[in-house]
């Protein structure tokens, strides 16, 4: 048997409420949105050493995927987000107001900072300039492990609801 809803929670049915299948299609998106930049660490280091005229192909790859999940999945974070925000009436709490900063901070940053350094790694690729490559992943590695660190902490604050 299910405990009863937390207040400004409505429960639908005897097994399952809304705000349920809302907090799962939050959580479902979250990974989608973010997931795969997990693994770009290593996926940066093993294309490193491919030869640089085949690297291209894997940045490519990442302005693609951005575009066509990590954004829309992004939307879906925030959309879910806010129901179950306004649905339990939450929008005063810490761990609630903190990874939406943090969404849009890591939004922004995905459009901005780690789009251009893949754009550049395409076209130093496609150049065939090892120098200008090696200057634009130093500085996408550091932006990818930032933005993977705002990452964690938005995910800490949700899951432990410090300071609530």
């Amino acid at each position: 048997k299910l405990p009863s809803a937390p207040v400004g929670i409505r429960r639908y049915g005897s097994a399952m409420r809304l705000y349920d299948v809302v907090l799962w299609i939050h959580i479902t998106a979250v990974i989608a949105a973010f997931g795969a930049l997990f693994a770009y660490p290593v996926f940066l280091a093993v294309n490193a050493r491919a030869p640089i005229s085949e690297r291209a192909s894997l940045h490519r790859s990442q302005i693609a995927f951005s575009k066509g999940v990590t954004g829309p999945a992004i939307g879906l974070v925030l959309l879910a987000g806010a129901y179950l925000a306004t649905d339990a009436e939450l929008w005063s709490e810490v761990w609630v107001v903190v990874p939406l900063v943090l969404l849009f901070v890591i939004a922004g940053l995905g459009v901005t900072v780690l789009r251009r350094g893949e754009e550049r790694l395409v076209a130093t690729a496609e150049a065939g300039d090892e120098r200008a490559y090696a200057e634009a992943l130093t500085t996408l590695r550091l932006w990818t492990l930032v933005t993977l660190a705002l990452i964690v902490v938005a995910i800490f604050f949700m899951a432990a609801k410090p300071f609530g």
